[in-house]
């Protein structure tokens, strides 16, 4: 073969591994970015509630609880006593993950340390379907097949279609007598799938989706 033509084949072959790299880094760029997120705030005194629409019927809440705290949900906004956020989220038994405040063995440091991270469905008949098992897991005592039910619930949790919630405590302030919560402040990130339909006045940007 001759320079010409070996110089020729060299410059085709760096044309083609090229042409795969980027190929594959623009695969990899679209696998890791197949999600959204949408971010804003909310500061809320002791007492306080506060409520957002997501869009595809969800509402995200923060609502006030009695120590003082506040607990966390995501529901339709047409059956708003229907936590999408619990049944997709272990322990299924005293989970404090959806409490900011003390509880749970947490004290208020201990839990406004941490950002909160949790899934949440997004549609009513995996809420069905997987609230329906939940018993099952609960009350594995009482199934012929414990080990079916747990695995029937891990399985329905996979496929499921569901988005991802970050709560992250930018600050917050007690009562210098009482050591009680007085005022939490919160910078809230929603995940989901691409072809979730957010609200119009919440802006979502391309992100990684969930581990």
């Amino acid at each position: 073969m001759s320079m010409r033509n070996s110089r020729r084949t060299s410059e085709v072959l760096a044309v083609l591994l090229s042409t795969t790299l980027l190929a594959a880094i623009s695969a990899q760029a679209q696998s890791s970015y197949a999600c959204q997120s949408v971010f804003f705030k909310a500061s809320l005194n002791a007492g306080d509630d506060f409520a957002r629409e997501l869009g595809g019927g969800l509402l995200f809440r923060v609502t006030s609880q009695k120590d003082p705290s506040w607990f966390l949900d995501v529901v339709p906004a047409e059956a708003n006593t229907k936590d999408y956020i619990y049944p997709v989220n272990l322990p299924l038994r005293s989970n404090g993950n959806q409490t900011l405040g003390p509880g749970y063995g947490e004290t208020i440091k201990s839990s406004l340390a941490h950002p909160h991270e949790m899934n949440f469905l997004l549609s009513r008949s995996d809420y069905d379907r997987i609230s329906d098992l939940v018993g099952n897991v609960i009350r594995s005592y009482q199934t012929k097949d414990p080990d079916k039910a747990l695995s029937d619930y891990t399985n329905a949790v996979d496929l499921a279609k569901k988005g991802s919630l970050r709560v992250a405590i930018s600050s917050y302030k007690t009562d210098p007598k009482t050591g009680a919560l007085t005022r939490i402040k919160l910078h809230v990130q929603i995940t989901t799938p691409m072809d979730f339909q957010f609200a119009p006045k919440l802006n979502p940007l391309p992100w990684p989706c969930h581990p």
